[in-house]
């Protein structure tokens, strides 16, 4: 008897997010749900992606009693209407978005940095939950305590503080592992301090961007404008996929360019500078979707959407930890 949890449509279809079905082998547990919830259930396991104790599984696979199979259907994939491919979690993103654009029109300093950790800590909480699918611990926690120092050492140091903070974060989690023993492998470590490092130089980066330091105060402006139609773009295109011709890297890249240089036109600001940044936002952009793959599923898959409502936020941080050297670097 295996325990079968559910995710997302499957888990709202079968009524529950756990239930326990009988079967030799990942194949035969997986037909088992099949045919227990129905014909609708069943073409959505289609395409689902199906964990035996955190590890992707083959249909061959022999299951024993008191294993765990995780079925998580996909984000998106093709869906031909707006109404069959929304989640409500998908517009988690959107509304942390909205109120980092909110807080940076205020202009108050200290809530910009507020707004920075707390988004960080909503990514960072989305990644744990999918290192539990995994059945790994992941420190949510000591990533938040990194971002936070970000904020902090940079808005009172500067650069320094900055670079700091990203020696800062290892010491965190590092030290998390030391006083609380689940997070002590390897196997937490390793992303904890990725997602820390992340974490606290995205914050860094962007609190540096709109200070006194920042070699254009707009920049941070530019930055918003660019990455956010960047990725929501690109999480169109992604999410209707039968479009022709598009492919949502491609458009997220060209939408950053564009929107970053269209930016700095209109504001009267340096167009081949912008132009430059742009470029790299498309890079880090399109990077940090393999990165956030690699995080969420332990395997780097450009073609396949990784799963979490904080996807997009993965090209997001990793661009925004690049942020401020790279307008010290070209403006």
């Amino acid at each position: 008897m295996a325990t079968v949890r559910l995710f997302a449509r499957l888990r709202e279809l079968a009524g529950s997010s756990r239930v326990e079905i009988e079967g030799a082998t990942v194949g035969d547990v997986v037909a088992a749900a099949a045919e227990r919830f129905g014909s609708e259930f069943a073409a959505t396991l289609d395409t689902a992606r199906v964990w035996l104790n955190g590890e992707e599984a083959d249909p061959s696979d022999p299951v024993s009693p008191g294993d765990e199979i995780a079925l998580l259907p996909p984000v998106s994939g093709g869906a031909a209407t707006l109404t069959d491919s929304f989640q409500p979690a998908a517009v988690v993103p959107g509304v942390v978005a909205l109120v980092l654009v909110l807080v940076n029109l205020r202009g108050d300093a200290a809530m910009w940095a507020a707004g920075l950790v707390a988004a960080a800590g909503v990514w960072a909480i989305d990644i744990a939950q999918r290192m539990e699918l995994r059945q790994r611990a992941f420190p949510a926690i000591a990533v938040i305590a990194s971002a936070v120092a970000g904020a902090v050492l940079s808005s009172s140091m500067g650069a320094v503080g900055m670079a700091l903070s990203v020696a800062v974060s290892i010491v965190v989690v590092l030290g998390w592992g030391v006083f609380v023993a689940g997070y002590r492998s390897v196997d937490a470590i390793a992303p904890g301090a990725m997602v820390a490092l992340l974490a606290s130089s995205a914050v860094g980066s962007l609190v540096l961007a709109r200070s006194e330091v920042s070699p254009d105060s707009e920049a941070v402006d530019v930055f918003l404008v660019a990455v956010i139609l960047a990725l929501a773009l690109g999480a169109i295109v992604d999410r209707f996929a039968q479009i022709p011709f598009l492919d949502p890297f491609t458009v997220t890249a060209v939408v950053a360019i564009l929107a970053a240089v269209l930016t700095a036109f209109f504001r009267d600001l340096d167009v081949a500078g912008y132009l430059l940044v742009g470029l790299g936002l498309a890079v880090t952009l399109v990077a940090g979707r393999g990165l956030g793959g690699m995080l969420r599923t332990g395997a780097v898959a450009l073609t396949e959407r990784a799963p979490g409502f904080m996807v997009p936020f993965d090209g997001a941080v990793l661009a925004a930890s690049l942020f401020y050297p790279l307008i010290r670097l070209v403006l």
